[in-house]
């Protein structure tokens, strides 16, 4: 061959030679390549040669999750064809697996209906010792889990949605499970509720979404290791009429995290709760209860009592009727004194006008965040609002006068209630360093910005007891 047809064969490039190179590669070594991007990314390295094809298979971890792989942008089309598309990749990937270990196994899809494969899909999991399996499934209208999910030994995270039965085998035990997420299910009775909790002896963080049709009255969590709670029970429908009176019983004493919404239960038992950190509370008395209100009030009451070690709480709007009913039946000196909390988060007080917020902060000696993260007023249109606060005490709560350093109050319309209230922090918190106003994002539909810019240079030659306080106004 001549010199010169050398100089015109073209050469090949870098970038090819690299690619060459990368694909011989130790096996392991791609893998942890691919693990360093997203599942769906790694999937798409299979265009790149021989090598590539398969090699997403082998992942630790598979995330099947149907829209993100499918309609990432939400747009939905040909969705018949792209369903069994997807189902075909999960059997085709749990197939190249061949029983290799699996580290997290996530199949969330709400447009499957086959339950077989996905009962199967389970169970081949399962047989791959998984370690972390994330199931979202809509399933009509019921399906029983597999039991052998339930004496896996191997799984440290499980999280389950949709409605499933959990029909709890008499040997269910899950040894290392320390994280259990349950959203939708539907129980057989009580006692499994209580069985599934009791079989795992590390579990640190619980999270259950109860619905309308999960068929436990009293739902009882005993587990001492547990560290992080939530439980919600807010029905969707609005037509939810189940009168049997429903309760919760909660035993664990290493809890450091709690947070209850619940619409539905008329009576909180809480026991043992001395490392308690921080709680967010959502309760009101059920539409159809026979109870008493000063009864549950009492209860709400003794619920505070026994979470009132917190450094951190949140109360939401209707924690503030229950508060107002307090005052109503006599019962202010009750309210429980907050000796540790330094951070108050409140939710609005729709129907009250914050009749009560004197006495919450004379309960909270040590407080140091105070934050209305829902605003002062609850308006659909500034015009609407007509009501009055409750004038401020003469004597000021201790925490105003040592501790306060920080206020933030969110969706502001200028309100002359709100102003007032305002001011008089301003002019009371004598160690307060931030003052931060976020007006409501609808000020320019509604026409106020201009009357919220001449309140921001109002409120900036307020009167301040500390001299260390900055405002910032945000429209």
């Amino acid at each position: 061959m001549s010199g010169s047809e050398n100089e015109r064969r073209p050469k090949r490039s870098n970038s090819c030679d690299g690619q060459e190179k990368i694909s011989y590669l130790p096996e392991e070594v791609l893998c942890h390549i691919l693990s360093r991007i997203s599942f769906k990314e790694a999937v798409r390295t299979s265009i790149l040669g021989t090598r590539w094809k398969d090699l997403w298979a082998v992942m630790p971890n598979l995330e099947f999750d149907f829209k993100s792989m499918y309609y990432p942008n939400g747009r939905r089309s040909d969705s018949k064809e792209k369903l069994n598309e997807y189902m075909n990749f999960v059997e085709r990937g749990l197939i190249l697996r061949d029983g290799l270990n699996i580290k997290k196994f996530v199949l969330s899809c709400f447009e499957v209906s086959d339950f077989p494969s996905i009962y199967a899909w389970i169970c081949n999991a399962i047989t791959c010792n998984v370690q972390e399996l994330d199931v979202r499934i809509s399933v009509h209208p019921y399906a029983q889990l597999p039991w052998s999910l339930l004496t896996c030994k191997t799984l440290v995270v499980l999280k389950l949605s949709g409605r499933f039965v959990l029909n709890v085998p008499t040997n269910i035990y899950l040894p290392s499970l320390t994280i259990l997420h349950l959203r939708s299910l539907v129980y057989l009775d009580d006692i499994s509720v209580r069985k599934l909790f009791s079989s795992c002896p590390i579990l640190e963080e619980l999270e259950v979404v109860r619905s309308d049709w999960d068929n436990v009255r009293c739902f009882i969590v005993k587990v001492p290791s547990l560290r992080r709670l939530s439980l919600c029970f807010d029905p969707v429908s609005s037509e939810f009429k189940d009168c049997r009176r429903h309760k919760i019983m909660v035993d664990t004493p290493n809890l450091e995290y709690l947070k209850l919404c619940d619409h539905v239960s008329e009576a909180f038992l809480f026991n043992n709760l001395p490392y308690l950190v921080e709680a967010d509370l959502d309760v009101q008395l059920p539409h159809m209860s026979s109870v008493f209100h000063s009864i549950f009030v009492r209860r709400v009451i003794e619920l505070l009592a026994r979470i009132s070690s917190v450094k951190t709480l949140s109360l939401s709007s209707a924690l503030f009727i229950i508060f107002m009913q307090v005052l109503g039946f006599f019962l202010g000196d009750d309210l429980p004194t907050f000796d540790n909390l330094v951070h108050l988060k409140l939710g609005i007080d729709r129907t009250q006008d914050w009749y009560w917020l004197p006495n919450l902060l004379v309960s909270s000696p040590k407080l140091e965040v105070l934050h209305f993260e829902e605003g002062l007023v609850d308006v659909k249109n500034p015009d609407d609002y007509d009501r009055h606060f409750r004038s401020m005490p003469s004597e000021v709560p201790e925490c105003l006068l040592v501790c306060l350093k920080s206020i933030e109050i969110c969706k502001f319309v200028g309100k002359a209630d709100e102003v007032k209230l305002i001011k008089y922090f301003l002019k009371n918190a004598t160690v307060l360093v931030n003052m931060t106003i976020r007006c409501h994002c609808l000020n320019v539909v509604w026409n106020i910005r201009e009357k919220l810019l001449v309140i921001q240079d109002d409120l900036c030659k307020s009167p301040r007891g500390s001299s260390a306080c900055q405002i910032k106004f945000i429209v």
